[in-house]
């Protein structure tokens, strides 16, 4: 729940508190200068400590100053400025600094306006109070730098205007340039004369604004200067009367009521005049120009940091719970989808045992015709590859036309390791799981030599080993072991007669070949 936010409107001969809720305006006490004044407002601020506390302002002890400063940024810009404020102010606890923009023509320098209360002794009293309770300070402002928000609410849109008001402490007149107060100058005048009122503000309008001739503000060669007049509903056409519009001033009277409605105030003190309109705005501005420094404000920064940390604790807890409950949804949808799909699943069991149930029975178990069907497949496989390793074949044998085959073996064999032992593999149950066995596929391959003389051995062995090598070139082949027509070994001597009496005989060879079968 956010605090309540009380307004203490300031001016040279009172304190007035009003409470500020929902568009509504309450006042709540007065105070006066002096010993009794403040320790009856620390007793009210004791009491009102959990709220937001703004300060508006309405004195006669208000400078403005406009000076061009080199263009310049972040730390060296901030120590200018705060040097030019300690020589213009002997305080400067409450002054402010505002950019006007850069000048365009010659040198880049930046405009500022200067601004501060010249007497913030009147300040102390009030300030002490709210200090000892660390009471939350949104800001200090003035009724100068609060006219440009209250005019943009009732709907002026000129660029320079000035605007006129009539407060509990006097007549005020503000110059409004681009947005931002130029100059303020509050007049006494007699409250109780409403003649005399609306004389006094075409008077002092016309005043002021020579005086923002002279002292360049304003420029001569500007057109006709708006003037924006507050004034009390009942006494709207005295002030018609008196304010008529000129080559200079162009006048527009807007009375209290209409600008209450327009700014938003649903109810006022009735004795309030244009301040409250001012208060109005004071509670509801965030970036309104206010005097107030670090220091004056220091619990209210405090304040609003515990705010953003228990609204971001709360931002990541809804986040957080906004997540789980998607997960939850996910997850009941998951379930549902898993219970559906079992009840499918025995469903569809019950379907096919009750197809089963009426299939003709058979000689064979089922088990044996899974064997069978796989032991069919895997036959399937072997055949496919002893194709390919016919293949393989008949390509080395277009290498070798004097070689007619007579006779292949073909079979799969386990992969002998070295220094394995020809033992076979005990049986595993159809269906066994396990790591298959790496196995071979052996060839073997015999023949007979198409030559003229079967004593040619020199012939013989360069015909078969040119088939050998073409064997032995195809992908994955592997030479396991050649047999020829006759003994090479060393021990072994070659004997018999040499021509015509072995002609008549066809010298035979074999060749056994292995391929590794893939898994």
């Amino acid at each position: 729940m956010l605090p309540d936010k009380r307004l203490l409107y300031l001016t040279s001969h009172e304190l007035v508190a009003y409470l500020w809720k929902r568009g509504e305006l309450v006042e709540e006490a007065t105070f006066k200068p002096g010993d009794e004044g403040a320790a009856s407002f620390s007793e009210y601020v004791s009491r009102a400590s959990d709220s937001l506390f703004h300060i508006v302002a309405d004195l006669v002890e208000e400078d403005f100053f406009q000076e061009n400063i080199p263009y310049l940024r972040g730390g060296d810009r901030r120590a200018l400025l705060a040097r030019k404020l300690a020589q213009r102010y002997r305080d400067t606890s409450l002054a402010v600094t505002l950019s006007l923009g850069t000048e365009i023509a010659g040198r880049r320098e930046e405009r500022i306006l200067y601004a501060s209360f010249t007497n913030t002794q009147q300040f102390q009293p009030w300030l002490g109070s709210l200090r000892a309770i660390q009471a939350r300070i949104a800001g200090v402002y003035s009724i100068a730098m609060l006219a440009p928000l209250l005019c943009r609410r009732v709907g002026v849109k000129s660029r320079q205007y000035m605007v006129v008001s009539l407060q509990e402490a006097g007549l005020r007149q503000t110059y409004v340039d681009n947005g931002t107060a130029r100059f303020s100058r509050l007049s006494k005048v007699d409250r109780d004369d409403s003649n005399a009122l609306a004389d006094a503000c075409a008077a002092e309008s016309t005043r002021f604004h020579q005086y923002l001739l002279n002292s360049r503000i304003l420029s001569r060669e500007s057109t006709t200067l708006d003037v924006v007049v507050l004034a009390p509903g009942e006494s709207r056409s005295l002030y018609e009367a008196a304010c008529v519009s000129n080559a200079q001033l162009r006048f527009r009277i807007v009375d209290l009521d209409s600008a209450r409605r327009a700014a938003g105030l649903r109810s006022a003190p009735g004795r309030a005049l244009a301040e409250s309109l001012y208060l109005h705005v004071a509670a509801r501005a965030r970036f309104a120009a206010q005097f107030a420094d670090d220091a004056l404000r220091r619990f209210y920064d405090l304040w609003r940091t515990q705010v953003a940390l228990v609204l971001s604790g709360a931002t990541v807890f809804a986040v957080c719970l906004l997540i789980s409950g998607a997960k939850v949804i996910q997850a009941d949808h998951v379930d549902r989808a898993v219970q559906s799909e079992r009840i499918a699943e025995s469903t569809a069991s019950e379907q096919y045992g009750r197809m089963q149930a009426n299939f003709p029975k058979t000689p064979v178990p089922a088990e044996v015709l899974k064997l069978t069907v796989r032991n069919f497949q895997t036959l399937m496989r072997q055949d496919a590859h002893m194709r390919d390793m016919l293949v393989e074949i008949s390509r080395a044998l277009a290498s070798a036309p004097q070689i007619e085959v007579e006779r292949i073996e073909w079979e799969i064999a386990p992969l002998k390791r070295p220094g394995a032992r020809d033992t076979a593999p005990p049986p595993q149950p159809p269906g066994a799981g396990g790591p298959a066995e790496p196995r071979v596929q052996l060839v073997e391959i015999g023949g007979r030599l198409l030559v003229q003389q079967a004593s040619d051995y020199r012939n013989i062995s360069m015909v078969v080993n040119q088939f050998v090598d073409a064997l032995r070139s195809r992908p994955g082949v592997e030479i396991v072991s050649t047999k020829l027509p006759f003994d090479l070994a060393a021990e072994k001597s070659i004997s018999g007669d040499i021509g015509a009496a072995r002609s008549f005989e066809i010298p035979r060879f074999s060749v056994v070949i292995s391929r590794r079968l893939e898994t």
